[in-house]
């Protein structure tokens, strides 16, 4: 016996159970062998799957690779079907779903009812559509935001040439949890140093200042963002979203020979202008994300059509105003668009990222379809597709342990 989602359903397979109706009584019996008025039936009874009879291991297999098709092809909808890469990426997410079917007997593929955004509590928006753009909001968070000290002297030190190991060191022992999670971080698998690193002293003598400030920066960060709307977006699944994003931008940033902590901190905070739109806008993101879900389309594309602008913007005026670096400000602001920013093979390592991160997330119930980047953009990182799905490869180990430092730590 298997459980299948209604929409996957086929003429030919037969029941396991029955399946009542709202009164109670049999609707479809056990041992039906299924037809398209019964498949036509089990939708319009609002179910979102039922028990199949097994009909082999061979042929369960290969159901289920054709369900698993079903359900991974239309995240790629936007990509270019031709992309030697992206071909790669969307294999890749096939096998890690199959694999997690076959291991996890209570996982189902997610049905097109369960993608859908439709329970929020009552809420306002505070701004009306065409009376507030990227400014106005970014404005009015600026007043909400309490931005801590010690953020703002980790910024002079990322603008000063003559910053020292010990400036950095005196600024980061300001605050007894950014040393903790610093120092968790750099002695994780993403940098599997041969030797433990215990204190800040010695992580700004191996990564070197700006790579250290570059970290505790993101790690500042992070906090001032915690008021999500909890019925429009889980803050779990945001942050883990954003720190998958910033391993796959420093995993990146390493194989194209850039300085990678940088990166990796560029892509923590590459979605912060979405988080500022959940809480300024909550209504009309609500719209977006059916939008986005009901029309399998990505999530920038039903920004622009619903708000008039996009996440990336957001987050581009947002961190300027946070006075950051010039490229954490460009880089945020053109992940979407790495073909127009003056930094193009740098921003492409941001749109990468990101496609890896929707690509990655598939497998666990994610419900957005991948943005999809120009073949010229991922031509300019001259990187080869291998070094990608390698990266991939090892991607859950370094995910699991960084959210444990940043979000649970």
């Amino acid at each position: 016996m298997k459980k299948v989602c209604t929409e996957h359903l086929l003429p030919g397979m037969e029941m396991a159970r029955d399946v009542h109706g709202a009164d109670g009584s049999v609707f479809i019996p056990k041992g039906t062998i299924l037809t398209d008025d019964d498949i036509q039936s089990l939708g319009d009874l609002g179910l979102s799957s039922v028990s199949i009879k097994s009909q082999g291991k061979e042929e369960d297999l290969a159901d289920l690779a054709r369900r698993c098709e079903e359900y991974v092809r239309p995240f790629f909808s936007y990509v270019n079907p031709q992309s030697v890469l992206f071909n790669a990426i969307y294999a890749r997410c096939l096998q890690q779903t199959m694999s997690r079917l076959t291991l996890e007997s209570s996982w189902h593929l997610p049905c097109l009812q369960e993608l859908q955004a439709s329970v929020h509590q009552s809420r306002r928006d505070l701004f009306f559509h065409g009376e507030g753009g990227p400014e106005d909001i970014v404005s009015h968070e600026m007043e909400l935001i309490s931005v801590p000290d010690t953020y703002f002297k980790l910024q002079e030190i990322l603008k000063s040439p003559e910053s020292s190991a010990s400036h950095v060191a005196e600024v980061i022992k300001l605050d007894i949890n950014l040393v903790a999670k610093l120092l968790q971080l750099v002695n994780s698998p993403i940098y599997a140093f041969p030797s433990r690193i215990d204190s800040v002293e010695r992580a700004v003598a191996i990564i070197g200042v700006e790579g250290v400030s570059s970290l505790a920066l993101g790690i500042t960060a992070m906090p001032m963002f915690k008021d999500i709307p909890p019925d429009l977006m889980d803050v779990s699944t945001f942050w883990n979203h954003s720190i998958s994003c910033a391993i796959f931008s420093k995993e990146l940033a390493q194989a194209c020979g850039l300085e990678a902590e940088k990166f990796f901190t560029i892509g923590l905070l590459h979605d912060v202008g979405r988080l500022i739109l959940l809480k300024n806008l909550p209504l009309a993101y609500l719209q977006v994300l059916l939008m986005a879900r009901g029309g399998g389309m990505p999530l920038l594309e039903s920004e622009e059509a619903v708000l008039g602008y996009n996440h990336a913007r957001v987050g581009e005026v947002m961190l300027k105003e946070w006075r950051c670096p010039e490229i954490m400000t460009l880089l945020v602001g053109a992940h979407h668009s790495a073909q127009d920013c003056p930094l193009p093979r740098e921003a492409s390592i941001i749109q990468l990222a990101d496609n890896l991160t929707h690509a990655w997330a598939i497998a666990g119930g994610w419900t957005y379809v991948l943005p999809g980047m120009a073949e010229e953009s991922w031509q300019n990182l001259g990187l080869k597709t291998e070094d990608v799905i390698d990266i991939m490869n090892g991607h859950e180990q370094s995910l699991r342990e960084i959210s444990r430092v940043l979000v649970q730590g």
